[in-house]
């Protein structure tokens, strides 16, 4: 006997196993979709494009992420400068403890309806900063040209699990330094 697919048949008759795991299969699609999930959850992260470098202490850059469905749609973006030494990705921060909270950038930026957003005058720093920041010398992180950093682009500097990308590793040349 073959039954139509309703939910209502899918309760009925021996195939009562099969209809169950169909239904908490539905259930948990519909769960998915009602979270804001999209098919393409398993997609790597949004490429973010920033103003190339090398970077000078105190240069402002323009940071973007096209449309995308890694990011939370109206969910606000930290930037936040972070240390990365030796520029690696083994090395990216693994928490906010490596990161410069005082660099965190002023306007709150807001994930458009498609995932896209951007940030036009992020300042960088040569970090430890005492003459603007009111750093100690000895303070973390340390970012300047021997010591790479990156910037923290994401949900929540507090959560790290929320969604986040990190900048490619640069070094800043500090104020009356040459770059050379």
């Amino acid at each position: 006997m073959k039954l139509a697919t309703t939910p209502a048949n899918l309760w009925r008759g021996s195939s009562s196993r099969l209809g169950l795991s169909v239904v908490a299969g539905l259930l948990l699609l519909a769960a998915a979709g009602c979270g804001g999930s999209s098919s393409d959850d398993t997609a790597g992260a949004p490429t973010l494009t920033i103003t190339s470098g090398p970077y000078r202490d105190g240069q402002l850059v323009n940071l973007s992420v096209g449309p995308n469905h890694y990011f939370t749609k109206y969910a606000e973006i930290n930037i936040v400068q972070c240390a990365d030494p030796g520029g690696t990705e083994a090395n990216l921060p693994r928490s906010s403890a490596s990161c410069d909270g005082n660099t965190a950038q002023g306007p709150s930026v807001l994930v458009n309806a498609n995932g896209s957003f951007s940030f036009h005058g992020y300042e960088i720093w040569a970090l430890p900063n005492e003459s603007q920041l009111d750093e100690a010398p000895d303070s973390q992180p340390v970012c300047n040209r021997t010591h790479s950093c990156v910037l923290y682009v994401g949900q929540d500097t507090n959560i790290w699990t929320k969604p986040k990308i990190f900048s490619p590793p640069f070094t800043v040349t500090p104020k009356g330094k040459s770059s050379s």
